[in-house]
């Protein structure tokens, strides 16, 4: 479905103009801040000559504190702040490595992953990151916890299958219990509920499934409309009655069809029209490739054609999408894949892990950073634009039942959801302040509703 153009295009042209500012929050930003304690506003109320400024003097106390550990390389630190025209955001291990490397409390780590990075807070769940918050809570070195967690690799059994069921809430509590306690007791806790650390959320698994059906419903009951309007312009209904259907059956019934015509000399239809047919009919019923049908809904305007992209790749981007901030990631099929079986791929890597522990063989090494690029968790990147657009789909059907349903009516909806959502996936709330939230949240400012990939279209042209 699309939104009414003309308020889209103003709504993207605002954008393209706000983009080419420093206008959005980002982890220069945020840290700049903490390290001059800064408030928000203040920040927010400066010219931008100032705040390069401050971002200058940031980078280089910066520098000065983790020179000596050659923890980062200074062009790359640089582009941390947005220094030189290039702004790009630290990886999550770098901010659990910086944490600890600049003393900050449990807190501070977590305040640092949710609201300087925007990906989800530690995850109680990964043997690794809970490690490092236990180093933070008592003040240990990164060397410390590197230690600590090498120790834990080699005392846990390789043979154990973890579990996948949720403990999130259970090891929280037994961490705040054992987070005082030496680091060879708290390694004990560890290695006797080894099996509970699967190395990933369920909850925001299960919400990113929710928000994918949700998604697919709308897709193929779009698919299902289009199937129906398809075959009555063909005989498809009085065919259906004279093979015995009390009425049309636009699942199975579509497929005999389909196959009776193509056994005729003279089907009535043309092999285009045929195939028409069969498309519309995968797209409606189809179980299969739930993650492409989703991401070709989902970003459809920024999507690269069949003729476009690579061979062999289905869902590609065009190249502009890429330059719009590192806020807006873009899902590939193959990037949903290895999401959806991350319990898979993290217990291969927690094998793989224990094996190098124990072993030392440095082989294992490489096929241990192999396996953590298989590796993936669910982003507030990912989500919140599958919310967005159910928020939008859901404007859309009450606007043919409602006339009162008002854009404001479904803003609400989709600030109510993401907040229920970001809580459940531990997340930091919505804030309009965030580029990819204010894209979103400008979906809904007019009269209209805009779907997120519509206004993406509209700034690459302007751009």
């Amino acid at each position: 479905m699309t939104s009414d153009p003309n308020s889209t295009r103003r709504i993207a042209k605002q954008f393209a103009e706000e983009n080419r500012t420093d206008h959005f929050d980002g982890f220069d930003g945020y840290m700049t801040r903490k390290l001059f304690q800064i408030p928000v506003d203040d920040w927010r109320a400066m010219e931008t000559k100032q705040r390069n400024k401050y971002r200058e003097k940031a980078y280089h106390q910066l520098s000065s504190k983790l020179g000596k550990t050659k923890f980062i390389s200074r062009p790359t630190l640089r582009r941390w702040f947005g220094l030189d025209g290039e702004l790009v955001f630290p990886k999550r291990i770098q901010i659990l490595d910086f944490s600890l490397l600049l003393g900050y409390t449990e807190e501070e780590m977590q305040d640092c992953l949710r609201k300087g990075i925007y990906e989800p807070g530690v995850q109680i769940n990964d043997y690794q990151e809970v490690i490092y918050l236990y180093c933070a809570a008592n003040g240990f070195s990164l060397d410390k916890c590197q230690d600590m967690i090498r120790l834990f690799e080699q005392a846990v059994n390789q043979g154990a299958a973890l579990e996948q069921k949720s403990h999130t809430d259970l090891l929280w509590k037994m961490y705040q219990i054992n987070k005082i306690k030496t680091p060879a007791r708290f390694l004990s806790w560890m290695v006797e509920n080894s099996v509970m650390f699967k190395g990933y959320s369920m909850m925001s698994l299960k919400v990113f499934r929710e928000y994918r059906e949700k998604i697919i419903h709308y897709v193929q009951k779009d698919m299902r409309q289009q199937l129906k309007e398809c075959l009555e312009e063909t005989d498809f209904a009085e065919w259906s009655a004279e093979h015995g259907y009390s009425e049309p059956d636009y699942d199975a019934g579509v497929v005999q069809y389909i196959k009776n015509k193509r056994r005729r000399k003279n089907p009535g239809l043309s092999e285009d029209e045929l195939n028409m047919i069969q498309q519309l009919h995968l797209q409606a019923y189809s179980k299969m490739e739930k993650n492409a049908v989703m991401l070709r809904e989902l970003y459809a305007a920024v999507l690269m054609t069949d003729d476009q992209r690579d061979k062999g790749r289905r869902i590609s981007f065009t190249r502009k999408a890429e330059s719009l901030g590192r806020e807006l990631h873009f899902m590939t099929d193959d990037y949903v894949s290895k999401l959806l079986t991350v319990a898979q791929q993290k217990e291969k890597l927690f094998r793989i892990s224990v094996q190098q522990a124990k072993s030392g063989d440095a082989k294992l090494l490489t096929m241990k950073k192999s396996q953590k690029q298989r590796c993936r968790l669910v982003q507030r990147s990912d989500i919140l634009p599958m919310v967005q657009y159910v928020a939008a789909r859901h404007y859309m059907e009450m606007q043919k039942t409602e006339e009162e349903y008002s854009s404001a009516d479904a803003r609400q909806l989709f600030v109510n959801m993401a907040a229920e959502v970001l809580k459940r996936c531990d997340m930091a709330p919505l804030d309009k302040h965030y580029r990819l939230d204010h894209i979103l949240l400008s979906c809904f400012e007019t009269g209209e509703v805009s779907y997120m990939s519509e206004l993406l279209e509209i700034v690459m042209e302007l751009i």
